[in-house]
Formats: C-alpha cells, sequence, structure tokens
C-alpha cells in the first residue's frame, strides 16, 4: 500500500554527519510462540499442471485482446478489481499528498547521459495478462503491480500481486503456468467466476532466498472479506516455505492471525510487510491500520520467528512480536535489512539485526535505525530479544511529485466514455524501500521530490550508507557526505529505488525512469564506492503510456489521472555475486482489458 539524462551526484559538505549520542528507546518482545501455525504443504510444480488443465479462460482472453490493443467496447470493472482494495486509490493518489513546487532545501543536480546499450541481461518476467490469467482466470485486475524477487541455486523466483513463476537464470519458465499464489497457499480462488463469490486475496508480496537454510520463503497478508468481496476488520499472514532448495518442488505452509483488537483505535490490521534475515531470526515488519477508517498512524509491529525452525518445518516456529507505538512518526514501514551471500552477519551482543525507517511525514532530514539484539536467543525455548533505536541526520527527503509518461497511443482509455487522456504516475512517499547490510554498513533507498539543474520538480530517489554501531547497549550511526546523495534525472521521473550490493560494497539501484522522453521504463545505474556511477541503463525500453483502470475515472475510483505503480521494487545478490533486479515497466505484449502493465528481471555483474 502506498504511494534522457541522468545524473547521480552526492551533495557534499564538510566531512560527516553522525550521531554520537541522540535519544534512544528501546522495546521489549512478547514471546507468541503457538500462533504461527503449520496448516498444509503444497507442491507448486503440481499446481502450475492443474493450471494448464484449466486455462480455457487464457485462452480466451489471448484470442480477444492482442498485443496492446483491445476491442473498443467499454467493460466495466466492479467486477475485475476486489472491493478491499477499492478504498486505497484516493489514499494513495491524493493531490493534498503532493506538492507541486521544489523543497527549498533539496538542492538542484545537474544530469548527465543514459547509456542506451546495457552492459546486463535481462527478460520479461510476470505481466498484468499472467497475473489476471492465473488460476483459470480466477483472479482479480490489480494495480500496481508490486515485485519481489529471490535468487539462488541456479534459480530465480519472482513474485508479483497474486502471481508466482519460476525462472532459469537464463530467463526459461521452469513451471509449466505461471500460478496463483491462492494455489501455492492452498486457498480459495480469490473469485469464483462461475457464482462470483470471492474468496482469499493475498496481496503485498514479498519473495525471499537464504542461502545458509537453503530454503525460499513467500509472504503475503491478507486482510478478510466476505463473499461479496467487502472488506471485515481481520488480517493474517500467509508464509509459504519450500521443503528444499529447488522453489518448484513442495512448500510448508504457515498462518497467523494479524488482527490487533486490543489498542486504541482498533480492531486494526497489518499492511505492506517487509522482510529481512540474520542468521537466526526471519523477520516481518508491518504497518498497523484501521481498516474501517483506514487510518495508518497507528503502530508498527515486528515479528521475529526462527529461521531454523521454519526451515526444519517445525509445527509451531518460536516467535517473538514487537509492538510499537506510532510516537515520533519513524514507527511506520520499518525496513529489515537483508545480508547478501559472501557477507558477514552481525554476531554480537547474541545475534544483531539492523533496521531502518524514515519519517512519516510530507518532509524529514533523518533516518531512524533500530538494532533487534540477542537474535540468537530465537533458536531456544525461551527467547530473549530486545529492540533499541535512535536517529541519524540525512539529506532533506520529502513526498515526490506525480512523475509524467511519454506521450503515445492508448487503448483502453479510448473505451471509455468520454475518453480518457494518458495520466501521471504516482510518484509514491518517503518510505525506505530497500535496506542492504554489507561490511558493517547499511545501503539504503527511499524516494523523494528533486530538482533537476532545469529547475524541473521531479520524483527521484535518495540513497543513504549508514555506518551502524551498537555498543554497550548503545546505538548509533553516521553518514559521511561523500555516502548519500540524490537520484536525479534531467526532465525525467524516477520510480522507488531499490538497492542490493555484494559483500564489498558494488552493486546497482534499479528504479523505472518515465518522463517527456521516456515511456515507463526498467532501468539501474550501477553503484560501487559508496556511490552510484554517473550514467544509467536501461535494459527494459517501455514501449507505451501506462493504460491501466487506475489512472482513469471509473466506478468509484478517483478522477484524478494518477495511475497507480509499483509500490516498491527488487534487488537481490546471487552466490556468485551478480545484482538481479526487477521492476515495472510497459512492455509490447500481450494485454489484458483493464492494464499493460508488465516487469522486467535484470542480471547485472558489478
Amino acid at each position: 500500500m502506498s504511494k534522457s539524462l541522468l545524473f547521480i551526484l552526492p551533495v557534499c559538505f564538510s566531512a560527516s554527519i553522525s550521531l554520537l549520542a541522540q535519544p534512544q528507546t528501546t522495546y521489549g518482545g512478547v514471546n507468541i510462540t503457538g500462533q504461527l501455525v503449520l496448516t498444509r504443504t503444497v507442491n507448486l510444480s503440481a499446481q502450475a499442471q492443474l493450471q494448464t488443465q484449466s486455462s480455457a479462460s487464457a485462452s480466451v482472453q489471448a484470442s480477444l485482446f492482442g498485443i496492446n490493443s483491445l476491442s473498443p467496447v467499454r467493460r466495466g470493472i466492479e467486477s475485475e478489481v476486489p472491493p478491499s482494495l477499492r478504498h486505497k486509490f484516493p489514499a494513495i493518489s491524493s493531490p493534498d499528498l503532493i506538492s507541486s513546487e521544489s523543497n527549498s532545501s533539496i538542492p538542484a543536480t545537474r544530469g548527465m547521459a543514459v547509456a542506451h546499450a546495457s552492459t546486463s541481461s535481462g527478460f520479461p518476467g510476470i505481466t498484468h495478462f499472467d497475473q489476471r490469467n492465473a488460476n483459470g482466470g480466477n483472479q482479480f485486475s490489480v494495480e500496481p503491480p508490486s515485485n519481489g524477487l529471490a535468487v539462488g541455486n541456479g534459480y530465480v523466483v519472482e513474485g508479483v500481486n497474486n502471481a508466482i513463476q519460476v525462472y532459469s537464470t537464463s530467463g526459461t519458465p521452469l513451471l509449466a503456468a505461471v500460478v496463483s499464489t491462492n494455489q501455492l497457499f492452498g486457498v480459495s480462488p480469490a473469485i469464483n467466476r462461475s457464482n462470483g463469490v470471492n474468496g482469499v486475496f493475498p496481496t503485498d508480496i514479498r519473495v525471499f532466498y537464504d542461502p545458509p537454510v537453503n530454503r525460499w520463503f513467500v509472504l503475503q497478508r491478507v486482510l478478510a472479506n466476505d463473499i461479496f468481496g467487502n472488506p471485515l476488520p481481520q488480517s493474517s499472514y500467509l508464509l509459504a516455505v519450500s521443503q528444499t532448495g529447488d522453489p518448484t518442488g513442495t512448500y510448508n505452509i504457515y498462518t497467523i492471525d494479524t488482527t490487533n483488537k486490543a489498542s486504541f483505535g482498533c480492531p486494526c490490521v497489518f499492511d505492506y510487510p517487509q522482510i529481512g534475515a540474520d542468521q537466526f531470526g526471519f523477520y516481518i515488519s508491518a504497518n498497523e491500520f484501521n481498516a474501517i477508517s483506514s487510518d495508518f498512524a497507528l503502530a508498527a509491529n515486528i515479528m521475529a520467528i526462527s529461521k531454523t525452525a521454519l526451515a526444519e518445518g517445525a509445527a509451531t516456529p518460536t516467535v517473538v512480536k514487537f509492538e510499537i507505538p506510532f510516537v515520533s512518526g519513524y514507527e511506520f514501514t520499518i525496513q529489515p535489512a537483508t545480508t547478501p551471500p559472501g557477507a558477514s552477519y552481525a554476531l554480537g551482543y547474541g545475534g544483531l539485526e539492523y533496521f531502518v525507517s524514515s519519517l512519516m511525514a510530507s518532509t524529514g532530514s533523518n533516518l531512524a535505525i533500530w538494532a533487534m539484539t540477542n537474535t540468537a536467543s530465537l533458536t531456544t525455548g525461551s527467547p530473549n530479544l530486545a529492540l533499541t533505536t535512535t536517529t541519524v541526520p540525512t539529506l532533506t527527503y520529502s513526498l515526490p511529485n506525480p512523475a509524467t509518461q511519454k506521450k503515445g497511443p492508448l487503448t483502453y482509455a479510448l473505451t471509455l466514455i468520454p475518453p480518457g487522456l494518458e495520466a501521471e504516475l504516482d510518484g509514491g512517499d518517503v518510505r525506505v524501500l530497500s535496506v542492504c547490510s554489507a561490511g558493517g554498513r547499511l545501503y539504503v533507498t527511499l524516494g523523494t521530490q528533486v530538482t533537476d539543474a532545469n529547475g524541473h520538480v521531479l520524483a527521484g530517489g535518495l540513497y543513504v550508507v549508514i555506518t551502524p554501531t551498537y555498543r554497550g547497549g548503545v546505538l548509533f550511526g553516521t553518514v559521511f557526505d561523500s555516502r548519500q546523495g540524490y537520484l536525479v534525472a534531467n526532465n525525467n521521473n524516477l520510480l522507488r529505488p531499490a538497492i542490493a550490493v555484494t559483500a564489498q560494497g558494488n552493486g546497482a539501484i534499479v528504479f523505472t525512469i518515465s518522463g517527456p522522453d521516456y515511456f515507463p521504463s526498467a532501468a539501474f545505474v550501477p553503484f560501487a564506492a559508496f556511490s552510484p556511477a554517473s550514467t544509467i541503463q536501461i535494459p527494459g525500453p517501455g514501449a507505451f503510456p501506462e493504460d491501466g483502470f487506475t489512472g482513469y475515472p471509473n466506478l468509484g475510483f478517483p478522477a484524478i489521472g494518477i495511475a497507480r505503480w509499483g509500490d516498491y521494487f527488487a534487488a537481490v545478490v546471487d552466490g556468485a555475486g551478480s545484482i538481479w533486479m526487477g521492476a515495472e515497466y510497459i512492455p509490447n505484449s500481450p494485454r489484458t482489458p483493464l492494464a499493460n502493465w508488465g516487469t522486467y528481471i535484470i542480471q547485472y555483474t558489478p
């Protein structure tokens, strides 16, 4: 849930911005072991085979709708979009959250060239056509596509919304068909197209591969609904953990009720889960919000789960839960760190996992760092973890503007009465989008408003490299001026930057580039020596404008011309040191009546 020329320039001042004695807060966790329960096992390849035996719906779609074209017949969307998500669009795209004027504390930044040839390789991933037609077509149309990606053992696993596929590293699909995550989790379809009954609607997908335990993880949250799709004040997590290192095989399926009925302003549910891991734990953080009023400023929750117990298929793995009240503004989208292959986990203080969050506001100039200690106790029957947080000064960040896109032919827009106009793309907000831990440093990205050298106010990004230290119960961090900076494209916008680096600190930042010069395209910039390169690459060039249902007035959606875009993208490292990235773009491939988004998977070797 959420919101031609490129230059990435660190903004330099004196020497460093450091934090040595900032106030800090420590939280204790509650042992909730027994609430996360193994409920069933599901074989993913078997589900894909069943998919190919019931693909009539997909065949009909393919015959009616060719490459970015569809019959000029207006089609209603009431049965195409899950009612439980409709309340989100006004909140994310509200003009009240967007400033069209430059934040004066963010300096103008000049631009440099884009490389139209790429040193990477890649292949198209899951599209809306794939997602909508999975599970025999018993799916909803969903925007935006939020991308999950994991790589290991020669496999690439991509999850988008509620669809999943496994590829070889050369891009060959290894499942007989794209599978819905409803099938993976062994739950009822999102909607039964034969009778209109709504079932389970998983969203906010996260995919993870952990080399030490050689297991694949797929996480989604579910907001309960009735058979008509109306949301209910109840939520849960669905967690699939592979039984082996083969992601096409059998998974153990875990569930946990995440409803909070006790806190002020509740019943409340979990939203926008994030995942990370250290040597001992698998971590899930989420925002707690009121499903009735859509108020998000309530609390954050973090679950620490024994990674070994999950890998062994324990019936009730050890779980410690932290509930963090919303007080300072940093208790929102607390992003756990992931550690690339070859990098060392923090083993001091009984095992240590870091998290990073930004200020939930229109502008900020600090990041919060969080340290969870004694994570090794997750392997015992008496876990005893503590969570400490403090803030670190950084460059200023502020809410990004909506992003324009290159003018081009529209298809779905022309079926509307009156015809729709080309939409802008949701610029998102300032929550932390990725945290990678390597070499004793945290590599962080988030979206922000930026100003280019021509004075244009655009959507862009901020990268920050933090050196955290936890010593004697005191947490502090350092940010050197040369290790942070803005991501800016002259005249064009960058959306949803995500970073991954190797153990040596070499990697890449992935994003979408869109504006007067580009249809929405999957792009990245190499990253080394604590800063990005001067030139981006576009391995996944867009072929058309975004032309999906969220960008137009339609049956209860706001008529503000701002289309949803991926809430987050993915960047990970494989065992050989290659950087793998997934981002949204608009491909030249079969579309559905309501959307034309796709994803592109990039491999780059530093």
